[in-house]
């Protein structure tokens, strides 16, 4: 066991200490204790996902598309149509021979040409696979927002609290040399600086607020919440412990189930049915049906029989509209490429992110965090007792938050790398998560 009033009585032996401390941590890194989501974090994605209104409209989109389909597989209505004219019947000298009337009806049903319909309803039908993976997108990318913000409230918590802790004592510290009587300038001077540092830490300390108000506020919204609710995470964060296999496979995970290029697929295919589609636009539909008339002027006449009716494609052969959607088809492939570019991009750039962020982690264990928080205390301790200096107080208050910053921002960019791997593999190359909570050791001073 360390003896650290000995190391406090002398400066030079703290500030030994802290160096080697340093070089021990970038010799030997050690890896923190494997950690899972926090529990209430998952509570929260569950919540989001019950409660989420945005979400609520990307499923009725999937309503519209499942209607849609429906629509898309029924038969035309029958049309009826009927006449009825006054009727004069005359003679070669132009006498009239008799009066009455015309009269007839028919009604017809519409075929389609054979294709048609099939196509209309494959087009449909790729409508709804669209949905269904718009909404499995969004919740994912739901899902990893709610925890991000999570994560990011807890850490920005654990920096508001030690922020805070120390500027208790800074104001401890100066009633209690309020209530002594200045001796000298030196002492006026370390009274003054004091006053410095405990300034700054109110304004770190306002800022963390501040940021730690508009996580919840934004997480409040994305949860369906009302505004001023509380969020509560008791647990800590600890190292995400999710090893990042080798980059082809990952790239091949990340082609065969990213959500986006399965959606740009999609779109390809619908593009290529929508083609077709045009190309048989032109060829006529048929209208069948059995019609009657009656003539009663002279003699009576009584017809019966079939009607057939279709447009000729003489002038209108849909170019222009196959011109289109051949555009749109080229315009979809292209979008699938860029969008398979992209994801090979961002891939490597998470994986990067998270082994760097990692490696620091491993650089800067938590209980390192831990030390520099009972030496800031301990320093505290010994410049009321006149062992150490002002400046060696106040140093060691800036190594401890800047130290734990530092170690909270590579966490909280480990996660948030980790998380956009989740999401541009859809979980695919990822170890499956773990349901238990693990926290890190306590970091507060």
């Amino acid at each position: 066991m360390l003896d650290l009033d000995w190391i406090f009585s002398n400066p030079t032996r703290l500030i030994c200490l802290v160096v080697l401390f340093q070089m021990r941590a970038s010799a030997t890194p050690e890896i923190s204790a494997p950690a899972s989501y926090p529990l209430p974090i998952e509570e929260l994605v569950t919540e989001a996902i019950n409660n989420n209104l945005e979400l609520r409209s990307y499923e009725a989109e999937l309503g519209v598309a499942r209607g849609e389909r429906r629509q898309a597989g029924m038969w035309k209505n029958p049309e009826f149509e009927g006449n009825y004219a006054y009727r004069r019947v005359s003679d070669a000298q132009e006498l009239l021979t008799g009066e009455g009337v015309s009269r007839g009806l028919a009604i017809v049903q519409t075929f389609e040409f054979p294709g048609k319909g099939s196509l209309r309803k494959a087009i449909a039908n790729q409508n709804i696979r669209l949905a269904e993976l718009g909404v499995q997108q969004f919740r994912q990318a739901l899902a990893g927002q709610v925890r991000s913000l999570g994560i990011q409230w807890i850490l920005v918590r654990e920096n508001a609290n030690a922020t805070a802790e120390l500027s208790e004592r800074s104001q401890a510290l100066l009633q209690l040399l309020e209530a002594r009587p200045i001796a000298g300038p030196t002492k006026l001077l370390e009274f003054r600086a004091i006053q410095g540092s405990l300034t700054d830490l109110h304004f770190t300390a306002r800022e963390l607020k501040q940021k730690q108000e508009e996580i919840r506020i934004q997480l409040n919204s994305l949860l369906g919440r009302p505004d001023k609710e509380e969020i509560r995470l008791d647990q800590g964060v600890g190292t995400p412990a999710f090893p990042v296999g080798d980059i082809p496979n990952m790239l091949r995970s990340g082609e065969e189930n990213n959500l986006q290029l399965r959606i740009r697929h999609l779109e390809l295919e619908r593009a290529a049915k929508a083609v077709s589609a045009s190309e048989l636009e032109m060829a006529p539909d048929f209208k069948v049906g059995p019609y009657f008339s009656q003539e009663t002027a002279g003699e009576d006449a009584l017809n019966m029989g079939m009607v057939l009716a279709m447009s000729l494609p003489l002038w209108n052969w849909n170019q222009g509209g196959i011109d289109t959607a051949k555009a749109r088809q080229e315009k979809a492939y292209w979008l699938k490429q860029d969008a398979a570019r992209q994801v090979r991009m961002v891939i490597y750039q998470r994986i990067r992110a998270y082994t760097l962020a990692l490696e620091h982690l491993q650089a800067t264990p938590a209980r390192d965090i831990n030390m520099l928080s009972q030496s800031a205390g301990l320093a505290d301790r010994q410049y009321r007792t006149g062992a150490v200096g002002i400046q060696l107080l106040l140093e060691m208050q800036r190594q401890f938050l800047a130290a734990l910053r530092t170690r909270n921002q590579s966490l909280l960019e480990a996660w948030q790398s980790w998380l956009d791997l989740d999401l541009l593999t859809a979980g695919g190359c990822l170890p499956t998560r773990q349901a238990q909570s693990v926290s890190t050791a306590g970091t507060n001073p």
